[in-house]
C-alpha cells in the first residue's frame, strides 16, 4: 500500500485529513499531512517532507497531494519526483482524497483518474438548480 502525504499552505491539509476520517473511520494506515505555516522555512518544510515521506512509504512508494499548483509546498515537493516511487497531485479537494483513500484499498493508483475525479468534482450548482426547478439554464 502506498503511503499518502497531504500538503497545504496552513492548515488546510489537517483539515481534509480530519474530515476524510468521517468518511474512511480513525485507523487509515500510512496517511498523514503537512502544513507549511507563514513562520516556517522552505528548507525546514523539505526536512519536514522527507520525514513525512519515511513515516508513510513502506516501500510501496508514495502519493503526495498538494493545495496549489505553484505554491510553495507544491514546488517544494516536485524535488522529491527524483523518487521514481513518488507521484505528485496538486488542486487538494475532498474528492481526490476520498477516492484515492479507497482506491487505495484494491491497490488501484490510476494518476489520472484521480486528476479527472479532482475536475469533476467541482460543480456549479446554480444552473443544475434551475433546470430541475423548471427554470431556464443561462449557462
Amino acid at each position: 500500500m502506498k503511503g499518502i502525504v497531504l500538503m497545504s499552505h496552513g492548515p488546510l491539509a489537517a483539515g481534509m485529513h480530519e474530515t476524510s476520517k468521517l468518511f474512511m473511520g480513525d485507523d487509515i494506515p500510512q496517511y498523514t499531512y503537512l502544513c507549511l505555516n507563514a513562520e516556517d522555512s522552505p528548507e525546514g518544510f523539505d526536512e519536514a517532507l522527507t520525514a513525512k515521506i519515511k513515516e508513510v512509504d513502506t516501500g510501496e512508494g508514495v502519493i503526495l497531494i498538494a493545495d496549489l499548483f505553484g505554491g510553495t509546498p507544491c514546488n517544494r515537493a516536485m524535488m522529491q519526483l527524483l523518487n521514481p516511487n513518488v507521484d505528485l497531485i496538486a488542486g487538494m479537494n475532498l474528492a481526490i482524497v476520498l477516492q484515492l483513500l479507497g482506491n487505495r484499498l484494491s491497490d488501484n493508483y490510476d494518476m489520472k483518474e484521480l486528476e479527472g475525479v479532482g475536475k469533476d468534482g467541482v460543480v456549479y450548482v446554480n444552473p443544475l438548480m434551475q433546470a430541475a426547478m423548471g427554470g431556464e439554464d443561462d449557462d
